[in-house]
């Protein structure tokens, strides 16, 4: 596919990414609250909701780049995204118009897959045609759009989370068919990237970066998804009314809009390693209070160190993906089917942290076996995650020590 010669307006890309990042904040964030209040659903059968969502995400979104391949003889990117909001609009009608835990299932799966399709193509648009200064604006724009939008929902809907909380997955409809006038400012195809300014943008280190990114990313969503379906059970075991669940949560994903803040104000980051080590330091203490706090208080800090650590990582893999994967679908796909497998392990994880010290016959503090087994997959992923951080380390020590060397530059 030839893309356009000019970028799609940063402002209709925006757009459309807060309308459907909405949808984000109620399916990935708030649909366990929805499920327990609105539907009864037990920590398992929310963990296996969640894992669903997970495994779906992941097929759809490393297939996004062949999917849009495909259809392009009929449709052009820009339709592929009229058919995906327009689906989901109806798709998340399903619960309102039908009574029963079936309609609930349909609906987010059907959700599920669809934007596992539309994010890759959003995010080739938003940085296709854009280099260096531009896309790294173009991607902190991006982030500090989403954020928000996806926080919002478990702002609004702790009022009717007891009595009618299908509406909040109808009330997304609403969103989507307001995403499709978005679309009118879109070109038919994301813009024309040149492969040769997109090279002299990136810096020495950023491949092996991308690597290590690439390992820390699902493991962050792997603590996203053993976290948000055991929640509502969290807070009632602390004693959390019901209608400060959703508000509480929120925090994390308020304090991960300050670092994306941060990381979009600030280049010291770019290429250095420092910063993936401190995103995976703060959101695995974060996720274990979390999960282990006895008290709201704990919980808030748990929530306030793993916002810090899911943003600078999110951040850190989606700059590395787009740089070096020169703005095309795939890159987006991969990015977002990292994510997904991260989704779908997660609650895996936790059903099996959860019930196998009952099952030995072990007492242990409450979820203390779902900390315990995602610290095993974190200790497991360190290795091809702290890989290229050592390759690059071998690769300055030979640089340095060559006649002409120097001591390896990062580029901004």
């Amino acid at each position: 596919m030839n893309g356009d010669p000019s970028p799609t307006p940063l402002g209709a890309v925006l757009a459309l990414t807060a309308l459907c990042s909405l949808g984000t904040g109620v399916f990935w964030n708030g649909m366990a609250f929805i499920a327990k209040h609105a539907y009864d659903f037990t920590q398992t059968r929310n963990l296996l909701l969640y894992a669903m969502m997970g495994a779906i995400y992941t097929i759809g979104a490393f297939r996004a780049g062949a999917i849009t391949r495909w259809v392009d003889r009929w449709l052009r990117p820009r339709d592929v995204l009229v058919v995906l909001v327009g689906v989901q609009a109806v798709v998340c009608l399903g619960p309102i118009a039908f009574q029963g835990q079936w309609a609930l299932w349909l609906a987010v799966a059907g959700v599920t897959f669809l934007s596992s399709i539309l994010w890759p193509i959003i995010e080739s648009y938003l940085t296709a045609g854009r280099h260096g200064a531009s896309m790294r604006s173009a991607i902190g724009w991006f982030n500090l759009t989403w954020a928000p939008a996806v926080a919002l929902p478990l702002l609004l809907m702790a009022p009717i989370l007891e009595t009618h909380g299908e509406w909040a997955i109808g009330g997304f409809a609403g969103a989507n068919f307001l995403a499709l006038a978005a679309l009118i400012w879109f070109a038919p195809r994301p813009g024309h990237h040149d492969s040769g300014l997109a090279e002299a943008h990136v810096g020495s280190e950023y491949r092996l970066l991308l690597r290590s990114a690439r390992v820390l990313l699902p493991l962050s969503y792997v603590l996203i998804s053993a976290m948000n379906p055991i929640l509502p059970y969290r807070f009632e075991a602390v004693g959390v009314e019901v209608g400060w669940e959703t508000p509480a949560t929120a925090t994390w994903t308020i304090v991960r809009v300050a670092a994306f803040v941060v990381m979009w104000r600030m280049a010291f980051w770019h290429g250095r390693w420092g910063t993936l080590l401190l995103g995976a330091a703060t959101m695995t203490g974060g996720f274990a209070l979390v999960v282990t706090g006895a008290s709201l208080g704990l919980m808030l800090v748990g929530f306030a160190s793993l916002g810090v650590g899911l943003g600078v990582i999110y951040y850190a893999a989606l700059y590395y993906a787009l740089a070096v994967g020169r703005a095309k679908v795939e890159a987006g796909g991969t990015h977002e089917g990292l994510i997904g497998a991260g989704y779908a392990v997660g609650p895996l994880a936790a059903l099996v942290g959860g019930h196998l010290p009952r099952t030995l016959g072990l007492k242990i503090a409450d979820g203390a076996g779902i900390v315990a087994i995602v610290w095993v997959l974190i200790a497991l992923a360190g290795v091809p995650a702290v890989r290229p951080y050592l390759h690059a380390r071998k690769l300055r020590k030979q640089l340095a020590a060559s006649p002409n060397g120097t001591a390896g530059a990062r580029s901004n």
